[in-house]
């Protein structure tokens, strides 16, 4: 390793360390670092290149920070003017797109607004372009996601995408189309808005249309669940991604193009090379391009050209100092560039080919070769693939072996020629676009095939980082030509891969419990020694996405459970039954017991009746309403269920409303009584009266809330009213995801998931665990 090799591992490690942070230092703390690494340099050259790294990433994510939605304009109506980015995504009633802030119109203020913002436009008629000039009238709030153990940090990519608010669009008159026939034409966007539009044209009808567009444009939303988890079992997610791999074959066409040509062209052909990089570097950057320039894109187009660089200069770089200048150029471009998975996966597959095969093996066939580097970045990036995805294709080293070649030899090419051809003669290119289709349906006969048998995909528990960075230093000794340490003792640091981060033991009598955060809705786990029950599933916003998809199924298969005991629906509101079926069809549920039979016809689904309970482990479990004979509907049929053992009571209320509390008061009064409650319906007005409260006596009180939800849940005075009560409130939308836990010898002990993993991206208020 040379001095600039050592020098960029340093500078890495500087920019690495800033995301262990849960708050960032101030602009007076890096600039007393710069100067200090300046004053140092000479004498400690690696604590410097250490400190500027740190300095250049912690630097950048203050600027970041400081475009966030001011507090003071959450929730207020604000007149906007500027342009649509990106590809607007068309769902079901509503249409998501990205938003170039260019002016405030109202209100004044002189506080620094967001450049970048999310938007989202409810009606079924809302026609919305990308490149397009628009006014309008939004309500905004800063960057919130759910926040969830084993859950997707959704906070933490709005910040690297540098999104500084979310909000909708409000229906008025104010909202104008400020470039009302077309499209701003200089604008990337509407370039690719027109290339999606002729897509959908030509290729009307085509059962995988949206894996064409995202090959082509990069645009996945409209890639259907089902075809999502053919590529994740199959190991091919990344195919359908531009990245390195495509831009790099793209360049590797027009170069082979260009240098044949020139060469045929006696004035310049001794120029040839250079012709062909300067073209190669062109098509790769318009491929780019047409992929909305995402930084998965703008990653690989600064290695590619580094590479190109190198050779159009006529320096003859190592391999490593090569890959040493891409990852510089790329960490001084987007210092947030390590918070993407892809990041470490895109430098990993080069480290792991040229480490592995480049100059380190015999001369083979082709074939031969291909097959040996698909092995090698199979085992090398399992590491990787476990810590971030926590699973493994079984059957990916062989979907890839025929899928990548034939989408990156074939389908690629043929899409974009059919784009240029179609350009001369639309006939043709749409001909052409077809055979492309028929072509990916050979290749999807095969995925499909692969990914419906049972072995398909290990699941992983979550492994520890030590775990993954000895496992990568096991991958590394074993690639080595030398024998620096023996290959089967190398193979034990894989080891504690299959030792993975252990769920809360519990004992007899001891159960924990866990009100997932999943917005404005409920969805309740209940762990005891041996069992798990599912109280309610959160909402379901789509086809494609619900809930249990992105917060239920994760935070279960990061915990290590492999079967639900209990499925309870607490009645059949979206935002309590909406994830059912996708728990129903992720895992084993051994019981579905609801208020609403009728939603389950194939499940052999119990009707929850008070009385009704079971004991597991020591804990027991009985249903306190509905009564057997009521007359009630909706909110006031839910199953209300009580949770105990000698360690702590929890009551979960689901959405009941005045008339059944009053009940439960005059009938079971006694019963009531809790350690935690779970807030009736959210914390509205409709629920909570004093005497509910006072006959429960609950020491906590959860409420499950969505940010800044339209109904305004909790309202202010039922939580001044548990307050007054001298109960302990907590909130999901403050707090994430809320632990109790209920064990042996010890007091109840509530933890807030949002407390405990915060670092300086994520959501925070000052009030956020209120425990007064």
């Amino acid at each position: 390793m040379d001095n600039f090799q050592k020098m960029t591992v340093f500078f890495f490690t500087g920019v690495l360390s800033v995301q262990l942070l849960p708050t960032l230092p101030s602009i007076w703390f890096l600039l007393f670092g710069g100067a200090l690494a300046l004053g140092v340099y000479k004498w400690t050259d690696w604590f410097s290149f250490t400190l500027f790294g740190f300095i250049l990433s912690a630097g950048y994510s203050l600027f970041v920070q400081s475009h966030y939605l001011p507090a003071s304009l959450e929730s207020q109506e604000i007149l906007i003017v500027g342009q649509v980015t990106d590809l607007p995504v068309r769902e079901p009633g509503s249409i998501k797109f990205l938003f170039n802030v260019d002016k405030v119109v109202m209100p004044e203020h002189d506080l620094a607004f967001p450049k970048k913002i999310q938007l989202r436009w409810y009606g079924q008629d809302k026609n919305v372009y990308s490149g397009e000039k628009w006014q309008l009238l939004v309500k905004l709030k800063r960057p919130h996601g759910l926040f969830n153990p084993h859950g997707f940090d959704y906070e933490k990519w709005l910040f690297h995408q540098g999104i500084g608010a979310t909000g909708y669009v409000r229906q008025a008159d104010l909202n104008i189309n400020i470039r009302i026939a077309e499209a701003d034409v200089r604008h990337i966007g509407a370039w690719r808005e027109a290339l999606q539009r002729y897509l959908d044209h030509s290729l009307e009808g085509y059962a995988h249309l949206g894996v064409i567009k995202a090959l082509v444009l990069g645009d996945r939303s409209d890639i259907s669940a089902n075809e999502w988890g053919v590529f994740r079992k199959t190991g091919t997610s990344h195919l359908i991604a531009i990245s390195g791999l495509h831009i790099g074959l793209v360049s590797a066409l027009m170069f082979g193009l260009i240098r044949w040509l020139v060469l045929r062209t006696p004035l310049i052909s001794r120029f040839a090379n250079r012709y062909a990089i300067v073209a190669a570097i062109i098509s790769a950057t318009f491929y780019a391009a047409l992929a909305g320039f995402s930084l998965p894109t703008q990653r690989a187009l600064i290695m590619l050209s580094v590479v190109l660089c190198g050779v159009l200069w006529q320096r003859h770089y190592k391999p490593f100092h090569i890959i040493s200048v891409a990852l510089l150029a790329v960490l001084v471009y987007d210092p947030l560039a390590p918070m993407s998975p892809g990041f470490w996966l895109s430098f990993g597959a080069v480290l792991v080919i040229l480490y592995g095969v480049v100059g380190r093996v015999k001369k083979t066939g082709f074939a031969r070769q291909l097959v040996r580097v698909q092995w090698w970045v199979s085992i090398g990036l399992m590491p990787l693939t476990v810590f971030f995805f926590q699973q493994v294709s079984l059957v990916g080293p062989l979907a890839n072996l025929v899928a990548v070649p034939f989408i990156s030899f074939v389908v690629v090419p043929l899409l974009i020629f059919a784009l240029l051809l179609s350009v001369i003669d639309y006939s043709l290119g749409v001909l052409l676009l077809n055979w492309c289709a028929f072509l990916f349906d050979l290749l999807w006969f095969l995925l499909n095939e692969l990914a419906s048998l049972e072995f398909s995909t290990l699941l992983w528990s979550p492994i520890s980082l030590l775990a993954c960075v000895l496992a990568v230093m096991g991958v590394a000794f074993i690639l080595m030509p030398k024998c620096v340490l023996p290959k089967p003792l190398a193979c034990f640091l894989f080891l504690p891969l299959f030792f993975p981060i252990q769920a809360d033991e519990l004992e007899q009598e001891e159960f924990k419990l866990v009100l997932l955060d999943v917005g404005q809705g409920l969805s309740a786990i209940i762990h005891t020694a041996e069992h798990t029950v599912v109280f309610d599933t959160g909402a379901k916003y789509s086809e494609k996405t619900d809930v249990a998809s992105t917060v239920i199924i994760p935070y279960l298969l990061g915990e290590g459970v492999k079967k639900v005991d209990q499925l309870i629906i607490s009645h059949g509101d979206n935002d309590h039954a909406g994830g059912a079926q996708t728990v129903l069809s992720s895992l084993p549920v051994k019981q579905v017991l609801t208020s609403v039979p009728e939603m389950f016809p194939k499940d052999s689904p119990v009707l929850c009746e008070v009385g009704m309970g079971w004991k597991s482990d020591g804990v027991s479990f009985e249903f306190l309403s509905p009564a057997v004979d009521h007359l009630f509907d909706g909110n006031n049929a839910s199953c209300v269920l009580k949770v105990s053992s000698s360690n702590g009571r929890v009551l979960l209320t689901g959405d009941i409303e005045k008339h059944v509390e009053s009940s439960l008061v005059r009938s079971q009064s006694e019963k009531l009584k809790n350690d935690v409650l779970i807030a009736p319906h959210h914390g509205s007005t409709s629920s909570s009266t004093i005497d509910f409260i006072k006959a429960a006596d609950p020491e906590f009180v959860l409420f499950s809330a969505g940010y800044k939800n339209r109904f305004g849940f909790p309202k202010k005075t039922v939580v001044k009213r548990y307050k007054t009560l001298g109960i302990k409130t907590f909130n999901t939308a403050e707090q994430g995801a809320i632990t109790a836990h209920f064990v042996n010898n010890k007091p109840i002990e509530l933890k807030s998931f949002r407390e405990e993993a915060f670092k300086f991206w994520n959501w925070t208020t000052k009030a956020s665990f209120d425990q007064d």
